[in-house]
């Protein structure tokens, strides 16, 4: 009798809660393994309280301190893979993958956790990362962009050459699967999904109120909702004086409002126990990314609940074949525009929020994952 297929999903964050985009995809991947193999051992950062009571006998959870980089994993993938660097999980991975077991990897910095001769069966990117350093520190930090640009150079040579050496790469956007194609390397489209897609879509209120959905601790986000609030909101309120924006989420209360105050008509709600309150008082959302990579679940989120949403081209990375169901507007003046536009015929708001709700009917987790859940059965044979 054959011994039971096993596989390892090694996580960069355990979704201790699906607070963020990382952590719902980290969870959707742990089910189909759960799904698809007898015993599944769980690898990652952070705390997962309680996971014994959500998930089946058969997965078992390994949690890890924080990682403690070394020179020799700086030195193997750069600055910004080294430094996740656990000795707790490499060896935990050398004591116990098994010749066929299946080896997940989440993430391409946490490759820099498994041995050498640990074979990575799947490598899910969640974004092209050295892409999004490089976007990142372009947008927000310019002069360490100059300075860190040798250390971007070899996180980009180690991340293409962990994609290279995986049995399989998935990723959750067309444009990253062009840039990997580029380098001659094949990969599967497995789309992010929504948690919230069980949702009723609701009629927007027709008062004028745009949201903001995002965690302040991801920089991203933080340079959006400045951005936002600096250069379009005023812009805004120049057409529509009467108009409020919703800004919500983890960590908002430590950067807003500035001491120096904010533009009228704002509201900062932190660490918010549900955001369908939110939602419910919404019109428009609005997803003003700069910078960052792969498909935004805030935006997926946004179409689920039947909001018209206004986008930045960034922010519609991932879902450009649904750009017929909302506004996309790059540049401050555009972006007011459009969500004033917007404001101002709820009508055509509602309608952009109907047709946005049927198109997310397809982003349930279940259905995004379907890909990787047919890849796991030609891997499995």
């Amino acid at each position: 009798m054959s011994s039971p297929r096993t596989a390892w999903v090694v996580a960069k964050q355990l979704p201790a809660s699906t607070d963020s985009g990382g952590r719902q995809r980290v969870r959707a991947v742990i089910d189909v393994y759960a799904q698809s193999f007898e015993q599944v051992h769980v690898v990652g950062f952070d705390v997962w309280p309680g996971w014994r009571e959500v998930l089946p006998p058969h997965v078992t959870v390994h949690e890890v301190p924080a990682p403690r980089p070394t020179a020799a994993a700086v030195a193997k993938g750069s600055l910004f893979a080294g430094k996740w660097y656990s000795r707790q999980i490499h060896d935990l991975l050398a004591a116990g993958v098994r010749g066929r077991d299946v080896v997940h990897v989440d993430f391409p910095q946490m490759a820099v956790n498994v041995p050498a001769d640990v074979r990575i069966d799947v490598l899910d990117l969640h974004n092209v990362e050295s892409d999004l350093v490089a976007r990142r520190l372009r947008n927000e930090k310019p002069l360490a962009a100059r300075l860190l640009a040798p250390e971007v150079a070899r996180f980009r040579r180690f991340e293409f050459a962990v994609a290279a050496r995986a049995g399989h790469v998935t990723a959750c956007s067309r444009r990253d699967q062009e840039v990997l194609a580029a380098r001659g390397i094949a990969s599967t489209f497995v789309p992010n999904g929504v948690t919230s897609v069980e949702h009723d879509p609701t009629v927007p209120p027709a008062t004028r109120t745009a949201l903001f959905v995002g965690a302040a601790d991801y920089g991203p986000n933080k340079a959006a909702l400045r951005w936002f609030l600096d250069d379009v909101w005023p812009r805004v309120l120049e057409r529509v004086p009467s108009a409020r924006f919703l800004a919500v989420g983890r960590g908002l209360s430590s950067v807003h409002p500035r001491a120096t105050g904010e533009p009228g008509g704002v509201e900062f709600h932190s660490d918010v126990a549900s955001v369908d309150p939110f939602y419910e008082q919404a019109d428009v959302c609005v997803v003003p990314l700069l910078s960052g990579g792969g498909t935004k679940i805030k935006l997926v989120e946004a179409l689920s609940r039947g909001r018209a949403v206004v986008t930045t081209t960034l922010g519609l990375e991932g879902l450009e074949e649904h750009r017929a169901v909302l506004r996309v507007a790059d540049g401050a003046e555009r972006f007011a525009t459009a969500l004033a536009d917007l404001f101002e015929d709820p009508e055509q708001a509602a309608k952009l929020g109907a047709a946005a709700a049927d198109v997310a009917r397809s982003f349930s987790w279940e259905s995004a994952m379907t890909p990787l859940r047919d890849l796991l059965s030609s891997v499995r044979s």
